[in-house]
Parts: C-alpha cells; structure tokens; sequence
C-alpha cells in the first residue's frame, strides 16, 4: 500500500502571523519543513495559469541566493539541502507548475527530510484566494497522494486589514501618489465596501472545513496563551510544539512593534499606528465580518 505523504497547507491569512506560525514549526520545532520558499504560491498559479509571468523574477533569484553561502547554510530560511543541485527540478516546477509538479516536488522533499521533520508544508497565504470549485476539483488527486492538514491562522479584522493595506501602500507608487498616508488609503478603502477573500473568515474557514482536515488558529489566542490554542494545535498535528516562534502582532504595537529575527515583513508593514477613532471606523465597516465569526463559534476573541 502506498504511502501518503504527510502535508500541511496553511491557508493564510496574510498579516495575521503566518511568518511566525511558519518559523515555529519549521525552526522552533523541526515540526515542517517548506522546502524552498515559505511562499511558493504553486496552487494558485495552477489555478490562475499564470506562473512563469509572475515567477521569473523569483526563479532568477532563487538560482542565484541557492549559491551563496549565507542562504545555503541559514537553515531558517528554508535550505540546507543544497536545491542548486536539482535546477532541473526546480525549473520545471516554477515555469509551469502543474497538480503533477507540485505533488512530485513535495513527495521528493518529504523524502529529503523525513528523518528530521514530521511534515512538509506549503505556507503560501495565496491560498487563501483559492475558489471553492478549484479546491474541489484539486482535494481528490491530493489525497491520493498526502495526509493533508490545513492551518488557517486569523488575526482582529481591522488590525490585519490595516498592515496588509499599508504594506501596499509602500510598494504601491499610484497609491502613494493618489494618498497623502497609509491611513488615508485605509479609510477610502473601507468606504469603498469590496473587500478581499483575506476579510472572509468564516467562507474561507467553509471550504477548507468541507474538503480537508482543518483547524483555526487566533494569532492572540495562541500568542497570548488563550484557550488553550498551543495544545490544540498540538493535538491536531499530533506533534507536542514546545516553542513559539516571536510574533511582532502580539501584543499589538504598531509601528514600535519589536524587530524580531526574520519577520521583517511584520515590523515593516504598519507605517502608522492606528487610534481608536480608526479602529471604530474599521469596525463599523467590517462588522459583517465580527459578526459571522460569533455566530460560528459563539464567541470573538476580538475587542475594540
């Protein structure tokens, strides 16, 4: 009988902690492993067809960072095992991934590393974008071949609408030119009233729950050591997780948020630090968003 590999998928959400929920299973725990990036983004570039377009500026780069030393040697930052020995593999993979790619590669780096990690694991927050249909059509194949466990980690609504709407703003030139701040940004995009799947909690924690093994997590429950969400996760990975990973979102700081090892895209992403007045007004327009959560599950760990 063959073997199923054992998989986690993390579904996001971006800007909720998922650097850090990547760093404490894969270095504070040896729990998995990503392989070469923490983000491939292979799953919704199979869905959306489009991945040599937006991939060649990360294939050039990663054939260049897998000979430095620095990279090759940082076992943090995904590879001890020598990736630039297989550039054959790698090039098929990010030129036109296909299901077949992706379930070779994360078979083949399961094999690798099987003797120190429990799992591998594909942390890319695009697949939080993933439709329904797609997820349906894709969940049979994969589970032919993995043991597929999904994490989707969530974090306050506004808070993490705030830092993902800032971190566009800097990389962003026309909203910088067409917004005086960060926070100019956040206020004409909440009046707009189209939001992300990032905002769509519950729908996102729907179609993962209806095809996959799947468990929530609450960035401040897990952090703050809150009803009991370390031991659950714990209990659902079947792995005794020992050490969190620092979380620059916990406890919520702003721009004065600490300058943790390797979370660079956490302390750099809140350009402002938000009041109260923008955290009402955040609220008065995500409120369809709060609400859900509470009637799923009774209760939100979220307060103003």
């Amino acid at each position: 009988m063959k073997i199923r590999v054992p998989l986690i998928i993390g579904a996001g959400t971006g800007w909720s902690a998922t650097s850090p929920l990547h760093m404490t299973l894969q270095c504070s725990n040896k729990c998995a492993h990503t392989g070469l990036l923490k983000e491939d983004h292979l799953l919704y570039h199979i869905f959306s067809n489009d991945a040599w377009q937006w991939r060649k500026p990360w294939y050039n780069k990663l054939i260049r960072d897998s000979m430095s030393p620095v990279w090759k040697y940082d076992w943090g930052r995904q590879n001890k095992y020598a990736f630039h020995k297989n550039l054959e593999e790698i090039h098929e993979l990010y030129t036109k991934p296909t299901l077949e790619t992706y379930i070779k590669y994360y078979t083949r780096h399961y094999h690798r590393v099987k003797h120190e990690y429990s799992y591998v694991s594909d942390f890319s927050n695009s697949n939080a974008q993933l439709p329904l249909e797609f997820l349906q059509k894709i969940a049979p194949e994969l589970k032919k071949h993995f043991k597929i466990k999904v994490l989707i980690i969530f974090r306050d609504p506004v808070r993490r609408l705030y830092s993902e709407l800032s971190h566009k703003y800097q990389t962003d030139e026309k909203l910088r030119k067409k917004y005086t701040t960060s926070k100019d940004y956040y206020w004409s995009y909440l009046k707009m009233g189209y939001y992300s799947m990032n905002c769509e909690y519950v729908k996102r924690i729907k179609y993962y729950k209806s095809i996959f093994d799947t468990t929530t997590i609450v960035s401040e429950d897990l952090w703050g050591g809150k009803n009991d969400a370390l031991a659950k996760l714990s209990n659902f990975l079947q792995f005794d997780i020992k050490k969190l990973w620092p979380n620059c979102y916990y406890p919520e700081m702003g721009t004065k948020a600490p300058r943790h090892n390797r979370l660079a895209d956490q302390y750099n992403s809140d350009l402002e630090d938000l009041t109260h007045d923008d955290m009402v007004f955040g609220r008065k327009y995500l409120a369809k968003y709060y609400e859900e959560w509470y009637t799923e599950f009774g209760t939100t760990p979220w307060r103003c």
